[in-house]
């Protein structure tokens, strides 16, 4: 019996998903392809979709999007809300880095791609990260090019991980509600151990938490 959280899909082989299937498992977060296991989950479309609508509100036209892993559930609905909210302010400008949810991706990607940028009209005035580490990643990247955040360059996270509010500045992120989430999930996996009747999906909401990382522009 177990509850199964951070994995990524490619690593659970035909073999290995034939046992755990045998098991009493929960998901959180991700879901597995080719099981039908009950999932705790966080709205990932309206939490990416909210970023980027704050981030429209507060001026910025030109959204850069970091991605996540392509294929995997989790960056294909955030992604899928980026496109979303920019078509809905009819707004034409689309950029995306592809990374892999880790911060050390995110930190090469930018300074890697930064100074094709910043030779071209392809400049963003704002980054959506798929995640906190690659926004926190992002960050480390501009302290080095000696961008400044949120002066020159805003981010904006999801997750809010425990240390998000930690960095220089304070990244502004979209919160799912962990505590809760872990709850859920022993909650259900108890009810399958003792076969009582559970929910095969439960998705929480998410909350905007605005800290420092971004900032209004000027309306011309």
């Amino acid at each position: 019996n177990m509850t199964v959280a951070g994995y990524r899909e490619e690593e659970f082989p035909e073999e290995e998903l034939s046992l755990l299937k045998k098991m009493n498992i929960v998901l959180i977060d991700r879901e597995i392809n080719g099981m039908t296991t009950p999932i705790v989950k966080v709205n990932n479309f309206a939490g990416a979709y909210s970023a980027v609508k704050y981030l429209l509100t507060m001026g910025h036209k030109k959204i850069l999007y970091l991605a996540g892993i392509e294929g995997t559930k989790t960056n294909q609905e955030r992604r899928k809300a980026y496109l979303a909210a920019l078509e809905e302010a009819n707004i034409n400008w689309k950029k995306e880095i592809v990374g892999n949810f880790r911060l050390e991706t995110a930190y090469q990607k930018i300074i890697v791609y930064w100074p094709q940028l910043k030779n071209s009209d392809e400049l963003p005035t704002a980054i959506f990260a798929a995640n906190d580490l690659m926004a926190i990643g992002a960050l480390k990247a501009f302290t080095q090019l000696k961008v400044r955040v949120p002066e020159e360059m805003s981010i904006m996270g999801f997750d809010n991980i425990p240390f998000s509010d930690c960095t220089y500045p304070p990244l502004t992120t979209i919160a799912q509600p962990t505590y809760l989430m872990g709850q859920k999930a022993v909650e259900i996996l108890l009810k399958l151990i003792d076969k009582k009747k559970i929910k095969k999906s439960v998705e929480f909401e998410t909350e905007l938490i605005e800290r420092e990382s971004v900032r209004r522009l000027k309306t011309k």
